[in-house]
């Protein structure tokens, strides 16, 4: 066949197997890609009848080579292409696509078939793992919706289940924004068109709503960029928090509880403090004061003549004593300033720290320098007391556990803001203390800056040693119970 040699060439070219069948079906020609793809030797194939290679299919009605006339065949006699299944030389059976061209003046008909093994695989490996992705997300806990511009065109059984609706077609073909608090309309809308990246770097949306039988709820929503039937969509997993929020909250207000427990006591043991403290002075220190008197006044009635190693052992009795009570007033004193610090009251927070770091410095042994930096006093007493309890606290760690020889100490007032920084050029404290339960002391001096909108932070140096760093707003902060409750959750 003259025609069909001129092809030859071609065909050996084509990506795809093409075989060459005369009037009766036979292969007259195959090129090598039809040998290897169906398991026969070059040349192999020449003589064996079509429907040995492709089977007609009762449905056709027809062979390969004797196509009646159809729809899917032009007028030039060439077939669109068709999926069919074809057998290999062992007899093993495979997924192709077939067109065919039949030459009227050659009698014969040109077949290109095409090895759709690999694509069938692909296509049944997609279809396995779309069955296994719908069945993970209708078991799914959370519940899932995938709307396309807005518009719902899934949910999952979970999502039913949350919204309380009758079925999922209560809630494909709505706008998700139905399903939006209005307060929260303004930021879903801005995620509906947020970059991925934006996505990401938001985080989740808390939203609190209420469902259809009035009950308040809440709930985390995450959404991502998916295709949906062929379409870009949006896939959004709403998380029931409600448990979890609620028990946040509860406890956020326990914790509210403590603290103003804390506030109470603390005020309390101050008060108790400076009553102990005026009770000491008034009482016991006009005692000894009186009693001072009275030995002074028994030293002079002392005869001055006659039995003189009586009247010596008396006076030294006398002087013994007195030393004695002006030992005890000046351990009186201390205690009293250790109750409540007199400076404190009468001269203000400034005069007290330095006082107390003199006292420190006289007691340890250790230079405390203090450098004051301050344009505005401390009018609230209670701030006052608890930034010098802090300070005083921060110098008794250090003389028991810093095992230092120099501590700064640099006290800055100024724009609403109190800063009081204390380092130390000690051995540093260890991650694990600062952590630890019974680290009481360290607990206290937090929780006092806490009660006022403060922070403590205490960090090692890098060359060594402490730093404490207390940061004290001299306002009250506004909405501060309101923010601890809610912990910044519904933002």
């Amino acid at each position: 066949m003259p025609e069909l040699e001129d092809y030859q060439s071609l065909c050996e070219s084509l990506p795809d197997a093409v075989i060459v069948t005369d009037a009766r079906g036979i292969v007259v020609g195959a090129s090598p890609l039809a040998s290897t793809l169906f398991g026969y030797a070059r040349g192999q194939m020449l003589g064996t009848a079509i429907e040995r290679l492709i089977p007609a299919e009762p449905s056709q009605g027809a062979s390969l080579t004797h196509p009646k006339p159809r729809a899917d065949t032009n007028v030039e006699g060439t077939s669109a292409w068709r999926a069919c299944a074809a057998l290999r030389k062992d007899g093993v059976s495979f997924p192709v696509e077939i067109c065919a061209k039949t030459m009227q003046s050659a009698k014969a008909t040109i077949s290109a078939v095409r090895d759709m093994t690999e694509r069938v695989r692909l296509q049944e490996a997609l279809r396995e793992s779309e069955a296994r992705y719908r069945a993970l997300v209708e078991l799914s806990p959370e519940a899932i919706i995938v709307h396309s511009l807005g518009m719902i065109v899934y949910v999952n059984q979970a999502a039913v289940r949350l919204f309380m609706a009758s079925s999922e077609g209560e809630l494909i073909g709505r706008s998700l924004l139905e399903l939006v608090p209005e307060e929260y309309l303004s930021r879903v809308r801005h995620r509906m068109v947020a970059s991925p990246e934006e996505l990401e770097k938001e985080g989740p949306l808390l939203i609190k709503s209420r469902r259809k039988d009035g009950q308040e709820f809440y709930i985390e929503s995450i959404a991502s960029r998916i295709t949906y039937q062929g379409q870009p969509a949006s896939q959004v997993i709403l998380r029931d928090t409600t448990d979890r929020v609620r028990a946040y909250e509860e406890l956020q207000a326990s914790r509210e509880q403590l603290r103003n427990l804390s506030t109470y006591l603390q005020s309390a043991r101050e008060a108790e403090r400076a009553s102990i403290a005026r009770e000491i002075h008034d009482e016991l220190g006009g005692a000894l004061t009186a009693l001072k008197f009275d030995i002074g006044a028994f030293e002079e009635i002392l005869p001055a003549q006659g039995h003189d190693e009586f009247r010596e052992a008396l006076r030294a009795k006398v002087e013994e004593m007195s030393v004695l009570i002006d030992g005890t007033v000046h351990t009186m004193r201390r205690i009293i300033t250790q109750l409540r610090p007199v400076l404190l009251d009468s001269l203000g927070l400034v005069a007290a720290i330095e006082w107390h770091a003199e006292d420190f410095e006289h007691r340890t042994g250790i230079p405390c320098g203090v450098t004051i930096d301050s344009d505005e006093s401390v009018p609230d007493p209670e701030r006052a007391t608890a930034v010098y309890r802090i300070f005083q606290e921060t110098l008794t760690n250090v003389a028991r556990h810093a095992n230092a020889t120099r501590v700064n100490v640099h006290l800055a007032v100024g724009g609403g803001t109190l800063t009081l920084r204390v380092s130390d050029n000690g051995n540093g404290v260890a991650p694990e203390q600062l952590r630890h339960p019974r680290s009481f002391g360290i607990i206290g001096m937090q929780e006092r800056a806490l009660i006022f909108g403060g922070s403590v932070m205490i960090e090692n140096a890098p060359g060594g040693g402490t730093t404490v760093l207390l940061r004290l707003p001299l306002e009250p902060v506004e909405g501060l119970a309101a923010e601890r409750s809610t912990g910044g959750l519904g933002r």
